[in-house]
């Protein structure tokens, strides 16, 4: 087998990985993003109803998924966000991490919380659901009081896995801990921290 023909063969997965990100970029219209540092360095959920624990931080995360990274956003949304900012309003909004390996191109999708506490966490729920609010975020919003009152900074919500172009099925939550091994800190319904994190806090 000549030299050519072998360099080919080991370059192809991470050229193939690529191009398709690049499609996916431009078919949903993404742009490359700098998120602010306190969202980063802050921790996050990974389960939309009924979260059973607390992970970070988001910049740890992000290490820990061994692949070439970058933080996107919808040209939409973008646009979204610098209208409430010139407003004076701090809105959530939505992240995509692009994680790129010579396996797979996977996203990550993350709602950055700009609320400081849980009853303004919970009021952006209930602006959405209404009356139904109580019943899908009531037990969270308690859990995330007792958190945020030990000093955890809760600063997203990992909602999605996209994976070839398809949510996942599997919650992040389960994803990020059977496949990354990524230990949760903080566990909401026992309100203690887990492990060695009552160190890092």
């Amino acid at each position: 087998m000549s030299m050519l023909m072998l360099m080919s063969l080991v370059m192809t997965p991470p050229v193939v990985a690529a191009e398709s990100a690049q499609t996916f970029r431009q078919k949903n219209g993404l742009l490359p993003y700098a998120p602010p540092v306190w969202f980063l360095e802050g921790y996050f959920i990974a389960r939309e109803k009924n979260p059973g624990y607390i992970f970070g931080t988001v910049q740890d995360f992000v290490k820990t998924l061994g692949a070439t990274t970058t933080w996107l956003i919808e040209d939409l949304e973008l646009k979204r966000l610098e209208v409430a900012s010139a407003e004076g309003k701090n809105p959530e909004y939505s992240l995509y991490l692009e994680a790129v390996s010579p396996r797979s191109t996977e996203y990550w999708i993350f709602v950055v919380f700009p609320h400081e506490s849980a009853q303004a966490w919970f009021d952006a729920r209930r602006a959405y659901h209404g009356r139904k609010a109580e019943g899908y975020y009531g037990k969270t919003q308690s859990e995330l009081e007792r958190a945020l009152g030990q000093g955890l900074k809760i600063k997203a919500e990992l909602r999605f896995l996209i994976e070839k172009g398809d949510i996942s099925l599997q919650s992040p939550e389960d994803a990020i801990m059977n496949r990354y091994k990524f230990q949760p800190v903080f566990d909401l319904n026992s309100g203690r921290w887990l492990g060695s994190a009552t160190k890092t806090k």
